[in-house]
């Protein structure tokens, strides 16, 4: 099986700094601040929070900590790590753990990118 998103994710940005932008103009920076440290608090956790419901066999907490994280993804423009998400709460809700950890790794990978493209977004500087 596959552990490519079956959204078309390589036509996607991998990070979408007009999110960014409309959360700012919704609720100005202040507001788009506490998200962005909002989330990079909660990511992490919601992620290995997925890495172990798949080690205990309880995909429904896989599942769960996927759908909550790839929310705040897609809020916060990080399309390809929401993208991520999705493919594997879609696995992981046909109760197979087929592939899903390779999905979780991939995950985690992109997390690293989309925590320093928020940081810099969060210092003033979009790439």
């Amino acid at each position: 099986m596959s552990t490519a998103p079956r959204t078309a994710s390589t036509e996607l940005r991998p990070t979408d700094p007009d999110a960014l932008a409309r959360l700012k103009r919704f609720g100005g920076a202040k507001l788009l601040n506490e998200m962005v440290a909002l989330y990079l608090e909660s990511a992490p956790g919601r992620l290995a929070a997925a890495e172990a419901g798949l080690a205990s066999g309880d995909l429904m907490a896989t599942e769960n900590s996927l759908h909550s994280l790839k929310a705040s993804s897609a809020q916060l423009g990080a399309m390809h790590l929401a993208a991520l998400c999705e493919h594997g709460e879609t696995i992981a809700h046909a109760g197979t753990p087929t592939g899903i950890a390779a999905l979780l790794a991939a995950s985690r990978e992109e997390l690293g990118r989309v925590e320093q493209w928020l940081e810099g977004a969060r210092a003033g500087r979009l790439p």
